[in-house]
């Protein structure tokens, strides 16, 4: 189980890592991630030709990268050769940025030992490839560091055929907030049920219950984290986490700053 830090700060998730600053999904997202305090890290994967987990959520190239080819066509060595500068964010700013492989954010991941990933496991890799081929090859990566790693995933089965296989923690990614998926969580147990925020009933009910602990994406509000956790959110994901937790943070120090102070 992650542990919160103090109650008035919620305990943060950077969604691809720090990707207000950087381009998503690269050592250098996860590194700033990391050095704002942010050390729960989500991170996208998708196999190259030769089957090698990168970290990549579209299995097209042309939004990161503006190359419009799809990583199934690249073997490890040509992909990691690809700038993923994010050029339609960024332009010119990261070109010396290149794709990275999972492996190589598992090195910066050894070195971290607080820092915990939340891999997820893209559905276009799971069509092509096939899910046990998926599975076996992102849990050969993640074997050394399971104990700092949750696999995620929309897929239900790919998480079945996680627990299977390994101890590593998973954590449902939910598309829908009704009984059928309820039920489907008690049977799977996973350690973590993510949602987008979006998804929650607008009447304030209580969360499922379960073993897991509940994460909420995409938030960037500092009031909204707040009234998450309230409800019984444990994990706020966001895609600008540094620049939340300044947010958080900065709250907080006006609200305990005292009201007749002098100027």
């Amino acid at each position: 189980m992650l542990n919160a830090v103090p109650e008035s700060i919620p305990l943060l998730m950077a969604h691809r890592g720090d990707t207000a600053l950087f381009p998503e999904n690269t050592l250098e997202s996860i590194q700033a991630a990391g050095e704002a305090g942010i050390t729960i890290i989500e991170l996208d994967v998708q196999l190259t030709r030769d089957r090698v987990p990168v970290l990549l959520h579209d299995d097209n190239l042309q939004r990161t990268a503006g190359i419009n080819q799809s990583i199934f066509t690249l073997d490890i060595a040509q992909a990691t050769t690809i700038e993923v500068s994010d050029p339609q964010r960024f332009g010119n700013r990261f070109t010396d940025i290149r794709l990275t492989a999972l492996e190589t954010a598992i090195a910066l991941l050894k070195q971290h030992p607080d820092w915990t990933y939340f891999v997820e496991i893209k559905r276009q890799s799971l069509d092509h490839f096939g899910t046990a081929v998926v599975v076996e090859q992102v849990l050969s990566v993640l074997a050394p560091v399971f104990k700092q790693c949750v696999i995620i995933s929309f897929d239900y089965d790919c998480l079945q055929e996680v627990q299977r296989r390994s101890e590593c923690r998973v954590g449902w990614v939910l598309k829908r907030w009704n009984q059928h998926s309820y039920k489907k969580a008690a049977e799977l147990d996973p350690e973590f049920l993510i949602v987008n925020y979006t998804r929650l009933p607008k009447a304030i009910v209580p969360l499922w219950q379960g073993n897991w602990q509940w994460v909420c994406y995409e938030v960037n509000d500092a009031g909204l984290a707040r009234d998450l956790v309230r409800r019984g959110v444990d994990i706020v994901s966001s895609m600008a986490a540094p620049d939340l937790l300044k947010k958080i943070k900065a709250d907080l120090t006006l609200k305990l700053a005292p009201e007749d102070a002098d100027v």
